[in-house]
């Protein structure tokens, strides 16, 4: 079978355009002004979707007008990169609503992370559509002064074909290797979530990267072995554990189940590296990672370092 050829969005130029759109949550009005004032700040040019500003229940506005919000910008020829405003829950609402042929013919990029990790899902599923998993610009942009290494791998990714992030720490007591795969992933819930739909990407031989927070380990360990019944994990060829904010044991009546037996459990379980310390996830130190860009992954001893190569045009 020949190897999928996925369409790769447009490297961003210098100035850019950016549209703001909220798929999810109710954006804080604060936060998103600074991030798009940040934006404006290094003389690029924003867009905001005016439905970013709704509220609905939980969410920025009905599920139609999130969707109308999104597909104006979408349509917008002259935007370049399309960046989310905030996570939290709300993309799964909409998957079937999305025109993902118009999101595979854009060819513009598209980033988030958290509940985002859906539509990165969906749209190399639907749209066979390279993405990014990155900050949102209401949380990394404008909630405080923006992290320097988020910033820094942010602009560095999006502005040419590859990438190199070297010496990530991580105990672990595999061989030096070379790995070369496919990198994906995300929000550790969302991957499991959509397992059995038609939004989950079927990547064989790929580098599974994951993050989660607010679950204690004992679930974060199930939905592993959802993924491991489903047939997922045994496709890959690495799996790489980002953070886990505050995934903790919190009965104080059970065994305080930690995430040090997760990772165990997942080594003993996989005949592949189990690698952890990625800087991504819900913290303000998070990597640009493009989703299903060809990766090498560098093992070393005590470390790894990750390559990202092909994934823009």
């Amino acid at each position: 079978m020949a190897e999928r050829v996925l369409r790769l969005p447009r490297r961003l130029p210098e100035p850019a355009t950016i549209g703001v759109f909220a798929l999810s949550g109710r954006v804080d009005p604060a936060q998103l002004a600074r991030g798009v004032a940040h934006m404006r700040d290094l003389g690029h040019r924003v867009i905001v979707a005016p439905e970013t500003g709704l509220e609905w229940r939980y969410f920025a506005g009905t599920d139609e007008e999130r969707v109308e919000g999104f597909h104006r910008l979408l349509d917008d020829p002259g935007i370049d990169l399309m960046i989310c405003a905030r996570g939290g829950y709300g993309i799964s609402r909409v998957l079937n609503r999305i025109d993902w042929n118009r999101v595979a013919e854009s060819a513009k990029a598209f980033i988030g992370f958290s509940d985002f990790t859906a539509f990165n899902m969906a749209a190399y599923a639907n749209a066979n559509l390279l993405t990014y998993h990155g900050p949102m610009i209401g949380i990394d942009f404008g909630d405080g002064a923006p992290d320097s290494f988020m910033e820094q791998h942010f602009w560095l990714t999006l502005s040419r074909d590859t990438h190199l992030v070297e010496d990530m720490a991580s105990d672990h007591g595999y061989d030096p290797r070379r790995i070369e795969g496919r990198i994906w992933g995300g929000n550790l819930s969302l991957i499991a979530h959509l397992v059995g739909t038609p939004y989950f990407p079927v990547i064989d031989d790929g580098i599974l990267f994951v993050e989660e927070i607010g679950e204690e380990p004992y679930a974060v360990e199930r939905m592993f072995l959802q993924l491991h019944h489903a047939g997922v994990l045994q496709r890959q060829r690495a799996v790489i554990l980002a953070d886990f904010a505050d995934c903790e044991p919190k009965n104080t009546a059970r065994y305080p189940y930690a995430m040090d037996e997760v990772v165990e459990t997942l080594r003993r379980l996989l005949p592949i590296p189990v690698l952890t310390g990625l800087p991504f996830g819900h913290v303000a130190r998070k990597l640009t990672i493009p989703f299903g860009a060809p990766t090498t992954l560098l093992v070393n001893e005590g470390s790894y370092s990750l390559r990202f190569t092909g994934y823009s045009n």
